[in-house]
């Protein structure tokens, strides 16, 4: 399958944020779909994340496949104490023809680069069935559940990554 993911700079989420396509679509090369500019929540947190510098490179990207933004997969900020949280969503028209998995698998392989990261994790709403089974294909396990202030009760799944100098 030919997914790639797109860094998306801070001035990229500014825009996205804004509502502005048209400088999206200028600085990614890609059109921008609708229900991805939708995102207006993604954007906004993400334009707070990356405008710090330790957060570069650990921050939402584009998925594109065949030339075509498909979702967005990435990470919620830079590795913690070895631990770094990846999230992802695929655009509707897109859904259940593999790219939330070879998405998850790309960031994977980013935390394998990284001698700071000692493994990824997904928190996941229980009722998320289809994201279950995501991580489950990108052999993630079950780790301890967690409350989240905001979302509620959330499954976490976690996959080592190799690096076991970092505790965890």
């Amino acid at each position: 399958m030919n997914v790639r993911l797109v860094d998306i700079p801070l001035h990229v989420f500014e825009a996205l944020r804004d509502g502005d396509a048209e400088t999206a679509r200028d600085q990614l090369g890609l059109d921008i779909p609708p229900d991805f500019l939708a995102a207006h929540d993604v954007w906004t947190y993400m334009s707070g994340l990356r405008s710090d510098p330790a957060n570069v490179g650990w921050t939402m990207n584009a998925i594109v496949r065949d030339g075509v933004i498909v979702g967005n997969a990435g990470f919620k900020g830079a590795p913690a104490d070895g631990e770094v949280e990846l999230g992802y969503t695929v655009l509707e028209a897109h859904r259940r023809q593999g790219i939330a998995v070879a998405a998850t698998r790309l960031l994977v392989e980013r935390g394998e680069r990284e001698p700071t990261v000692s493994r990824v994790i997904a928190a996941i709403n229980p009722l998320n069935t289809a994201s279950i089974a995501v991580v489950a294909a990108a052999a993630f396990v079950a780790a301890p559940d967690r409350i989240h202030p905001r979302w509620g009760r959330q499954l976490i799944f976690a996959k080592d990554v190799g690096h076991t100098s970092v505790p965890h």
